[in-house]
């Protein structure tokens, strides 16, 4: 029989003392305490916990705020066990944070996710439909936890407008071949037998641009921890460039041998206005 998923509010400040298991086990480290989670939630923030078979597997939390002048929730934590993940229910927790968003009369969500892992990004812009034109450099600082070590600790910024025309009726698109648009490559992958390494960022002039990174960030070949700041610092200068020039990424899709993520970066977007899209 199949397993029964629930996503449902966490009120118990002893169920959220499991959130700190989870943070260790999905990240390896830079536990946010329990106790401030249970702040959160009695100031009026969003604690959602997904439950298969009544076990706690997952969490998402969130917070209001204020983002480029307007209220909004700040969603700082999504995390899944390893052992759960790729079940749909990173997507569930999203959507029932959407729900109480919206049912509190907010209209946008935020959050930030490194642009380097392509999982994080097929679920929030190739599912959700989030997109952002904000890059924040070196955001937490140096972190210390197994997945951040020694990399940039640089974010997008994303911008979730729940109650768009974007969200319900924007295209969507799994590879790149699915695309019906022409694009420029403006950051390539190149990859050989001993390591994948990013090109030089080309500056171009397209309506639409494309930046590719590694589908697995952590395996990037021989000397992968090196190739990972230059993969980082690269996206960094990529990312940048177009943002500054009116860029916003829009899409996100993988190629169709699965080697590589693709973010579709789009000018002059507005997800209120069809004619921008």
């Amino acid at each position: 029989m199949a397993s029964k998923i629930e996503i449902k509010d966490v009120k118990d400040p002893n169920e959220i003392k499991k959130f700190e298991d989870i943070q260790f086990k999905v990240w390896g480290g830079g536990v946010v305490p329990s106790h401030l989670i249970v702040a959160v939630k009695e100031v009026g923030g969003v604690v959602k916990g997904a439950y298969v078979d009544r076990e706690l597997v997952g969490f998402v939390y969130g917070f209001i705020g204020k983002y480029k002048g307007r209220y909004c929730v700040y969603s700082h934590q999504l995390a899944v066990l390893p052992q759960y993940q790729n079940l749909g229910i990173g997507e569930k927790l999203k959507l029932e944070q959407m729900r109480w968003s919206r049912d509190n009369g907010y209209d946008l969500i935020i959050w930030t996710f490194d642009p380097a892992r392509s999982k994080n990004a097929w679920l929030n812009i190739g599912k959700l439909g989030v997109v952002t034109n904000t890059y924040l450099v070196e955001h937490y600082g140096e972190m210390e936890d197994e997945l951040n070590r020694g990399v940039p600790s640089d974010r997008f910024m994303v911008e979730w407008w729940i109650k768009s025309p974007w969200i319900e009726e924007r295209p969507r698109y799994r590879y790149d071949k699915d695309l019906k648009f022409e694009y420029g490559i403006a950051l390539s992958l190149i990859k050989d037998d001993v390591k994948i390494s990013p090109s030089e960022v080309r500056h171009l002039e397209d309506e639409y641009i494309a930046i590719e990174i590694p589908i697995d960030f952590d395996n990037l070949g021989q000397d992968t921890q090196r190739l990972k700041r230059i993969w980082k610092l690269r996206m960094r200068e990529a990312f940048q460039h177009y943002f500054s020039r009116g860029y916003t990424i829009v899409h996100f899709v993988r190629n169709q041998y699965m080697d590589r993520g693709i973010y579709i970066l789009k000018r002059g977007f507005d997800p209120y206005d069809k004619f921008t899209w």
